[in-house]
């Protein structure tokens, strides 16, 4: 074991990686986490569920399971212009705090990033403008686009204990990039701009912002013609994932999306030497009781997985909802999903 670990460090040095950084201690952790199972995730987990908002220590998966999840995701959305609270009205303050929270309980985080359109001042969901081009150093929104990066900085370097320990995340920028809903989605620039997009937020933020608790995720969206058209190198990334949602009521469907998509990743995976998870995932409004245990773990039992990160639970949109809650149809079969021994939440990780 100590011979591996050695050459293990040997091996992230000559990556340019510090193996004493909290992003490295991560990563090591991930892989051993990997093998016990797949961890369970679910993004603005403590901060509001189905039928409650802002409440302290509550959670729509501690209520079912007696539980937390073992990863909480959580979103940066307009955090660049200033604001006290992102685009789901979260209070960065709150985030920080439970992010603090799921460290010190002995769980892992995730941010995701839906930056307004910084040519038109719109939302994500605008793509006009060129943005992605303007962003560039040689382009017209390049210092607004730094000051954006210094922000998200600034938040993820701030996330410490009490006694200044540097919590490691999760950071997944610039996601479903193969699909064409965002800004940096595809259409209008090239395969090679997005790529150094990724490139230049990742230096920015670990070389010249000093984040070295980024652990970096990338993740097309579902449907994709080629996984690595947009991949920005082995040295930018340490995980592949993959959103993947069952909007349209077809669990068939789903799970024959969901297997090509897991066996194309863990292949690439494996050849890359990452990480692998289902970086979004989930079934819209959930109208099958047994969905969890007889659609998703049938598919995902067969796979050596990170994480699966379910989407939120909204209190103001009836259409977001994906896991489940007390009283919900699905509320029996998500405490069999619980019980499955390679389904890994906090009290299965903290040790």
């Amino acid at each position: 074991m100590k011979r591996f670990t050695i050459l293990n460090a040997i091996f992230f040095l000559a990556l340019g990686v510090n193996a004493n950084t909290p992003a490295y201690k991560l990563i090591k952790r991930l892989k051993t986490l990997q093998k016990a199972g797949i961890m369970i995730g679910h993004q603005d987990d403590p901060v509001y569920g189905k039928t409650w908002k802002w409440d302290l220590g509550k959670s729509d998966v501690l209520s079912v399971t007696g539980d937390y999840p073992a990863v909480m995701g959580f979103d940066l959305g307009e955090i660049e212009l200033g604001h006290t609270k992102n685009l789901d009205k979260v209070s960065f303050d709150r985030m920080r705090n439970e992010i603090i929270a799921q460290y010190k309980r002995g769980g892992i985080i995730t941010l995701s990033w839906h930056p307004h359109n910084p040519v038109t001042g719109k939302s994500a969901w605008d793509t006009t403008g060129n943005a992605v081009k303007e962003i560039f150093p040689e382009g017209s929104m390049y210092s607004k686009f730094d000051g954006w990066l210094k922000v998200v900085a600034e938040f993820i370097n701030s996330l410490k204990t009490e006694d200044g320990i540097k919590i490691p995340v999760i950071f997944r920028p610039w996601h479903e990039m193969s699909g064409g809903w965002f800004w940096w989605g595809k259409g209008g620039f090239t395969s090679e701009e997005y790529k150094r997009l990724y490139m230049l937020t990742h230096d920015k933020l670990e070389k010249e912002y000093h984040c070295d608790n980024i652990v970096w995720a990338f993740s097309p969206n579902s449907g994709y013609n080629d996984f690595m058209k947009y991949y920005p190198g082995s040295s930018y990334v340490d995980i592949l994932g993959v959103d993947l949602y069952e909007f349209d009521k077809d669990n068939a469907k789903y799970q024959k999306s969901l297997k090509h998509d897991l066996d194309e990743i863990t292949q690439i995976g494996k050849k890359e030497k990452k990480i692998v998870a289902l970086t979004e995932t989930g079934c819209q409004q959930l109208p099958y009781a047994d969905w969890f245990t007889n659609t998703l773990w049938t598919v995902l039992k067969n796979y050596k997985l990170s994480y699966v990160l379910f989407w939120r639970n909204a209190w103001d949109n009836e259409k977001e909802l994906y896991i489940s809650y007390p009283g919900h149809l699905t509320e029996t079969d998500f405490k069999k999903f619980y019980d499955i021994k390679q389904t890994l939440f906090v009290k299965d990780i903290d040790k």
